[in-house]
């Protein structure tokens, strides 16, 4: 009698996890992710966290959990290339005040925001993340997949030197390369070849699958005017041979076109921003078969989202908004012109709350692109963008950005068709009805 109950209790248990592990949706129209059109009526079928099956027909597994999508729209998971799941605090509060176990939570809220927003991926280009990266992959906690930078890397008076006025330096005190942004990975400030390798390679050791290097002024930082070109022509060959001796690549924080074709020369594949561009240098990234990661939603947004709590933005910061909101018509167009790649990404970020404004990164960039090719951007262009990590990414037991077979199962639902109107990924409370990654349900009204 034990024994027949012990067997029955197995089968039991394994008929639990079989139907765990394979879900069949059907009833879906598809959008592959590469492809100009839906694709009416198909079915869906995942075992673990792989698409193993995508058709008209598909026989329903033994014990498999089945969705019926009732008609409504499939698509792959989006992807977010520039983020920065850490930055949920102001600057002076993060490096003064709040203890970094505090920060930590803070951050894996924001990354279980930007999930439930429907991104199953993202890149973070600068900030303490690898540890939320390695909790989220063991299912510690719930978010994106994470493509980590790690500490920015800066010059002295860089848009990553983030030391108030009274702050001395610690090179020229006698100290070591260690401040307390850099022992918390939030920025080494370097200067020279060999700490730019230091420092490149201290993000590599530590998890980074591309690095983030800080090549022109910035808005948020103090003491740079936006104008200014930031590291060496040989800085920032090293950094580019230190990311391709562990076969991944740099990106760039950027607006003008000097820094940006020192950078582009260098052998850097991405540039973050770039919204002072000319042609001559958008031709170069053309010619160079490199990236732009521009923001467009920042020109709809209000002076809080510069200044939290503030109805208006100081003088003397609007000084560096209001050229960079002006060129950001230019640059789009002249993208769109000579067909470089683009990738997805808003750089939102903020209080906890500010990743929503990532989904107006979508309407703000129908000025320029159709729903479909926004979507291509957020979904697979981006995928082929992560790629470019090499042999250190992180995600290469399927593919990404993709509803194919063998592809990871990161998938949204959505009510409506957001290749007609983009304006349904922008509201998911109303619109999203199922979100899932790597096969795990997160989200289901269906």
């Amino acid at each position: 009698m034990r024994t027949t109950c012990l067997t029955l209790l197995f089968f039991v248990i394994g008929i639990a996890v079989y139907s765990q592990h394979n879900i069949l949706i059907k009833n879906v129209n598809v959008w592959d992710g590469t492809s100009d059109k839906l694709d009416k009526n198909l079915s869906v079928l995942i075992k673990d966290n792989l698409i193993i099956k995508v058709g008209k027909s598909i026989s329903e597994p033994n014990g498999a959990t089945v969705i019926d999508g009732a008609g409504k729209t499939l698509i792959p998971g989006l992807s977010d290339a520039h983020v920065h799941l850490s930055a949920t605090m102001g600057n002076g509060e993060t490096r003064n005040e709040a203890h970094w176990m505090y920060t930590s939570i803070r951050t894996a809220k924001a990354a279980e925001n930007f999930l439930m927003l429907g991104f199953t991926t993202v890149r973070d280009l600068g900030g303490p993340v690898f540890g939320i990266k390695r909790a989220i992959d063991e299912g510690l906690t719930i978010g994106p997949r994470i493509y980590p930078s790690g500490a920015y890397i800066s010059q002295t008076s860089g848009h990553g030197d983030m030391r108030s006025a009274n702050e001395p330096s610690v090179q020229l005190s006698g100290g070591q390369m260690t401040t307390s942004d850099a022992a918390l990975g939030w920025a080494f400030v370097v200067d020279g070849v060999p700490e730019v390798l230091k420092a490149a390679r201290e993000n590599l050791r530590k998890g980074a699958t591309q690095l983030k290097v800080m090549a022109g002024g910035g808005i948020a930082s103090d003491f740079d005017p936006i104008h200014s070109v930031q590291f060496t022509t040989e800085e920032l060959e090293a950094a580019v041979q230190a990311a391709a001796d562990w076969d991944t690549y740099v990106a760039v924080h950027i607006y003008e076109p000097k820094g940006a074709i020192r950078a582009l020369n260098a052998g850097v594949k991405c540039l973050d921003h770039g919204h002072l561009l000319d042609e001559e240098t958008v031709k170069l990234i053309k010619e160079k078969d490199a990236w732009l990661v521009p923001q467009a939603f920042w020109t709809e947004t209000p002076a809080s989202f510069w200044v939290p709590g503030e109805d208006t933005i100081p003088e003397a910061l609007n000084k560096k908004i209001k050229p960079v909101l002006e060129g950001t018509d230019t640059v789009f167009k002249l993208a769109k012109k000579y067909g470089i790649n683009v990738g997805f990404g808003s750089d939102a970020y903020g209080d906890l709350g500010y990743e929503s404004y990532a989904l107006t990164e979508f309407t703000t960039r129908a000025k320029w692109y159709s729903p479909l090719e926004i979507l291509k951007q957020a979904t697979s262009g981006n995928a082929r963008l992560f790629s470019l990590s090499g042999k250190i990414n992180p995600y290469t037991e399927g593919k990404l950005g993709v509803i194919k077979v063998g592809a990871y199962a990161d998938l949204l639902i959505y009510d409506g068709n957001p290749l007609d109107d983009i304006e349904v990924v922008a509201h998911p409370e109303k619109t999203l009805k199922l979100i899932m990654k790597d096969g795990k349900i997160y989200k289901n009204e269906l």
